[in-house]
């Protein structure tokens, strides 16, 4: 089916009914809203306020299931795990939301909860390591038995404070001594001592403590603590330790009412998607218009889909619908459906670019083309085999949303051709069958191959290479003659398209010539049938030109960038060769490898495991490099001859939800 062409519908209502109309074009999700212009008549309405509100109560729920999934995650076994992450999401009929949607206000409520007990936690936390930073200040001093603020007595001065060196108590003496040398009755205890800091008291006489502080602060680098205590380190030090001990019980009771509140896990998921909707919603009702009695939207909607929304809206809203043709110059949004067989390669196109009003659908004419590449690529039927079956557990056991449904059928297709071509080919898990039956039945089989094998003769595969790759071309060539001729241009079509073919069918026999002999008549077709063609290409490439001189000169370009660029694209395709070659020959070394041994019992052993964790991941290489190589060849060599892209995905007012969807969705 392609691109489907798309209306533009406009609707008249009654504005007491609008916040209905749009839940339900959004649960329906098959019409793009429009801006509507303001006029004398219509106002817009301003809905900032309200769609701010619905993302802060988005943003509670989000982070309060964050909490919940930290503190109490849900106990999943691998394949449970699995199925949930690939599994999609939960049907509601609508009669469910509306049920589950009266009770959002407590669970927000829950949320806030949460929220706050995970900032207690934090708090907690962070008073722990202040907590910590003041108990490492203070291991030095845990000797001090008097308070550190200590200043001295009526006739004593005391000075608590560290020094920059390592001192005992005598060689502190010593340096004060020297420093202030008038000084007398001068003591020094060490509390702790290393090669960064030494903690100590100094004593003196009161009337030699402005001599002896200037010793100590000017000389040798005297600092009072940072934050003296007014009782002896170890009492604040104690008083520290237990107020960290509370914080952990304290943090502990906070993450056990977390706990408790994991039952409403999905009742979390339900609301963060109930917020979205609603947030979409209300963004959606800026783009209306109205009065104080109607309101008008306008959009685009797939022609197909036009019955099943005017026959709904009219049939449970007082509506005035008109639907009408798209302008020509309007910015008309892509949706693409195609049959089961090309939707799968859908998002391979999507990635690149989806197709502007004028291109036409590629999918259809790439996904053969994409399946074929894929399965030459990776060219073991082995491999194919556990591709296939691995698809079809996953269809048959997981509820797939629509884009991964499209990704699981795609490599089901691709493990297909694979499981063909490895059948043609002769590889299955590399030469596992002759090497079983070799080395644990003493029997000798030959080829499994169908066609040829390509280890043993590659340059028969790069010949095929080569001409499976003039056809992907010469069918990009064919969409492009399609498109000129149906837009009127059957000039352009026949002098971009033809010229091509000839020179490269023509050439085509004269480069297989070089490796493989080529009857002589063939070539001698070939060099008439790629003269005609470059003849061609020189007398239309500069055909724009208004002069003699311009058309020769663009047709002799032409002529160069087509044959260089043509014979590029031919070569790119030996990526067919390298690709299918790699998988089948590490293989075998996997293969090899595993049977290294002479005793049988030890052989059997080791080539259970090299053949299971070598052939993961050959497998799991392979399919990374042969999808991206696949998809290399579509972008680069096919889509080039005739694909602009540059379209605007059709984004509908839908649910966008994560953990449920509703029943009624048109899909």
């Amino acid at each position: 089916m392609a691109k489907l062409k798309m209306k533009c519908i406009e609707l008249l209502a009654p504005l007491e009914q609008s916040k209905e109309i749009i839940d339900c074009l959004q649960r329906m999700g098959t019409v793009e809203l429009t801006d509507c212009e303001e006029s004398e008549a219509l106002c817009k309405l301003s809905t900032g306020v309200t769609v701010s509100t619905f993302e802060r109560y988005l943003a509670a729920a989000e982070s309060a299931q964050k909490t919940l999934n930290k503190y109490a995650p849900q106990k999943k076994g691998l394949i449970q795990s699995l199925m949930s992450s690939f599994g999609g999401r939960k049907v509601l009929e609508v009669s469910e939301y509306l049920k589950k949607a009266d009770e959002v206000d407590e669970i927000l409520r829950k949320c806030y909860k949460i929220n706050s007990l995970e900032a207690d936690i934090r708090e907690y936390a962070a008073d722990n390591v202040r907590c910590r930073t003041a108990m490492d200040a203070l291991e030095p001093w845990l000797k001090l038995d008097i308070p550190m603020k200590c200043k001295g007595t009526e006739s004593t001065a005391v000075f608590v404070g560290s020094f920059p060196v390592q001192y005992d108590a005598q060689s502190l003496l010593e340096a004060i001594a020297e420093a202030a040398p008038e000084a007398s009755e001068v003591d020094a205890q060490i509390i702790s001592a290393s090669a960064e800091r030494t903690c100590a008291v100094v004593m003196c006489h009161k009337e030699c403590e402005k001599e002896v502080f200037e010793a100590l602060r000017v000389v040798l680098n005297f600092a009072y603590p940072s934050d003296p205590t007014k009782h002896p380190p170890r009492v604040r030090y104690e008083r520290l330790e237990k107020q960290t001990e509370q914080n952990n019980k304290d943090s502990e009771a906070a993450q056990a009412e977390i706990v408790k509140l994991a039952d409403c896990c999905d009742d979390i998921g339900f609301v963060i998607d109930y917020f979205a909707i609603k947030k979409e919603k209300y963004a959606a009702l800026e783009r209306i218009a109205m009065t104080n009695r109607i309101f008008v939207l306008t959009g685009y909607i797939p022609e197909k889909r036009v019955s099943k929304v005017v026959e709904t809206l009219e049939k449970n809203y007082t509506v005035a619908i008109e639907i009408t043709e798209p302008d020509a110059q309007a910015d008309v949004p892509v949706l693409l459906e195609n049959n089961a067989f090309v939707a799968p390669v859908e998002p391979i196109t999507e990635m690149y670019s989806m197709p502007n009003r004028d291109d036409v659908d590629p999918n259809p004419v790439m996904a053969f083309f994409y399946y074929v590449f894929f399965g030459i690529m990776l060219s073991d039927a082995g491999y194919g085999v556990i591709m296939v079956i691995a698809m079809l557990i996953a269809k048959a056991k997981l509820k797939l949303e629509p884009k991964m449904k499209k990704t699981v059928n795609m490599f089901l297709y691709c493990g297909i051709s694979t499981v063909f071509w490895g059948t043609m080919f002769g590889s299955w898990f590399g030469d596992a069958p002759q090497v079983i039956a070799r080395e644990f039945f003493g029997k000798e089989i030959g080829s499994t191959a169908v066609w040829f094998e390509p280890v043993n003769d590659p340059m028969k595969l790069l010949l095929y290479s080569f001409l499976f790759g003039i056809i992907h071309l010469f069918a990009g060539l064919a969409v492009r003659f399609y498109m000129l001729w149906k837009d009127g241009k059957k000039l352009d079509a026949f002098c971009d398209v033809i010229p091509v073919y000839l020179l490269v069918a023509g050439i085509a026999p004269l480069g297989a010539g070089i490796i493989i002999d080529v009857p002589q008549t063939l070539t001698n077709v070939g060099k008439y049938v790629a003269l005609v063609g470059a003849v061609l290409t020189v007398l239309t490439s500069g055909r724009s030109s208004k002069n003699i001189i311009g058309k020769l000169g663009g047709g002799l370009y032409g002529l160069y960038n087509t044959a260089s660029g043509y014979l590029g694209d031919i070569l790119s395709y030996s990526r067919l060769l390298a690709l299918g070659l790699s998988t089948g020959v590490i293989a075998t070394v996997i293969n090899l490898l595993g049977t290294m041994p002479g005793n049988k019992i030890a052989k059997l052993i080791l080539f259970i495991g090299v053949f299971l964790l070598g052939h993961t991941a050959n497998i799991a290489i392979n399919l990374i490099g042969t999808y991206v190589h696949t998809n290399r060849l579509q972008y680069v060599e096919f889509f080039s001859k005739f694909y602009e892209g540059g379209g605007r995905s059709f984004t509908p007012l839908k649910a966008d939800t994560k953990h449920f969807r509703f029943k009624e969705e048109i899909q």
